[in-house]
């Protein structure tokens, strides 16, 4: 039975939030088989489900949204959370999600991706309908995490590269802009994520290219040289140079992020042609 009243756990707002950083924005809605597949879990309606997700946009501090006065402490204090310690937040859902009582009496195997998502339910983090834990054990934590700011990343740039807007999304990564190993404050971070397609991606941790003023594409000035020989650099970086990347629509990229790139990566490669 349905509860339109029913309080939200702990385990359930978790469940949520982890929905909410899945999912493109105007995809928040009762029709989403997202939404409505985490509502059959849950136990609840499709549409307390989007109400849910719609708070949690309300507060998102890199949404231009403002805060609706009906919104739980508890949505705030979670939402302000994973703003400012993501990581800890995200061990949270994971471990919540696996605690969550699966009760769906259709067949697991019955439920198909958004269209507009095909291709980006990845096995190992997905939620498992069947009632069995996601995938292999608590041992995955750290490809979990790492799932989650890929899902997180890609849906904000809805799910193309930010440079030559490829939507091949078997393709594309979500590219630390500085290297988490360097700092792990901004590991999990998804201000700290660019949608990259895998060639753009190896070329922007080469320091081949950078961000410049108004998330301009600035290119390694020696690439124009070898762009001479060889068409496909060309065709790869030169003919973005001074584009605009395509923002995402929440989580723009940090500027201490963006300088640490400019400062430590890029230009500090020699382009060469034809050998390593």
């Amino acid at each position: 039975m349905l509860l339109a009243n029913k309080k939200w756990t702990d385990d359930e707002r978790y469940a949520a939030l982890k929905l909410y950083f899945e999912l493109e924005f105007g995809q928040f809605h009762a029709r989403n088989k997202n939404v409505i597949q985490l509502a059959e879990i849950l136990g609840r309606t499709p549409g307390s489900i989007a109400m849910k997700l719609g708070n949690f946009a309300s507060l998102d501090p890199t949404l231009d949204r403002g805060g609706l006065k009906n919104v739980s402490a508890a949505d705030r204090e979670l939402m302000a959370r994973f703003h400012n310690q993501p990581a800890r937040v995200i061990d949270d859902i994971e471990r919540a999600v696996d605690r969550v009582e699966y009760q769906i009496s259709s067949d697991p195997t019955s439920f198909q991706a958004d269209k507009n998502q095909v291709g980006f339910r990845d096995q190992e983090i997905g939620f498992d309908v069947s009632g069995r834990a996601t995938t292999v054990m608590r041992v995955r934590e750290e490809r979990l995490n790492q799932g989650f700011f890929r899902r997180a990343v890609l849906s904000g740039y809805h799910f193309q590269c930010c440079v030559c807007r490829m939507k091949f999304v078997r393709l594309l990564e979500a590219a630390h802009i500085k290297p988490h190993h360097q700092d792990e404050t901004y590991r999990l971070r998804p201000d700290n994520g660019l949608s990259l397609c895998r060639n753009h991606h190896k070329a922007f941790d080469e320091g081949y290219w950078t961000l410049g003023s108004g998330f301009s594409i600035e290119l390694d000035p020696r690439l124009h040289k070898l762009g001479r020989h060889d068409q496909a650099i060309n065709d790869l970086l030169i003919v973005h140079e001074g584009r605009q990347i395509e923002q995402p629509f929440r989580y723009l990229p940090s500027a201490e992020v963006i300088d640490w790139h400019r400062e430590n990566t890029f230009a500090k490669n020699e382009p060469v042609l034809g050998k390593e």
